[in-house]
């Protein structure tokens, strides 16, 4: 009867034992991360945004939280501000101002021991303000798209809690203005951004 107990509380113990450490290793894969940052987005294609803005610039911050093997969520704000290119294609406003969210998927994988690349995919919302030029109110727009890209990301600490981020983003923009010539439609709704940002990241 002693030997049986013994063995019990042996069994009992190996298995508190092993539950533990899976834990312990879950919890050891959960990093989090905050990165403030700075973007440039250029409009591409064949669309308003391209003929009326050079190009938007804007900062931000973003988190990302690494949930298993590699894998995680992600979400960032900017604030972009833009110059008008073209005040006949943008008509009587002022200059324009966009509040855009990106959520997103990411993989990270390791290059070199200082070295990562993260490749994203999610989806993006955007709200675009302006001002009428007659002091009459404001232009205000919001819609949103599939966004796309990858970073890499440079280690500079010993302890691997800072790093420099560099990204590259396909944003892609969809306002949904209807007309009855397909052609003005898309000209007016749809749009593509190339985003490149530079961040720096500190991990906990």
């Amino acid at each position: 009867m002693k030997k049986f107990l013994l063995f019990s509380l042996a069994l009992t113990s190996i298995s508190t034992f092993s539950q533990r450490r899976k834990k312990q290793d879950w919890t050891e894969n959960v990093r989090s991360s905050i990165d403030p940052h700075v973007k440039v987005m250029l409009p591409l294609g064949d669309n308003f945004l391209k003929d009326s803005f050079d190009y938007f610039y804007g900062f931000g911050i973003g988190g990302n939280l690494n949930l298993y093997k590699n894998f995680g969520l992600g979400v960032e704000y900017t604030y972009f501000l833009a110059n008008v290119k073209n005040g006949d294609k943008f008509g009587y406003l002022g200059a324009p101002s966009m509040n855009n969210f990106d959520w997103y998927v990411f993989h990270k994988d390791k290059i070199i021991e200082d070295f990562f690349v993260e490749k994203i995919l999610g989806y993006s919302t955007y709200r675009m303000k302006s001002p009428y030029l007659d002091n009459s109110g404001k232009f205000s727009e919001g819609n949103g798209g599939l966004n796309l890209g990858a970073k890499a990301i440079y280690t500079i600490d010993n302890e691997g809690f800072q790093q420099v981020v560099f990204g590259t983003k396909l944003n892609f923009y969809n306002a949904k203005i209807g007309n009855q010539n397909p052609d003005i439609a898309d000209y007016y709704s749809k749009a593509v951004f190339l985003n490149f940002s530079l961040a720096y990241r500190y991990n906990f």
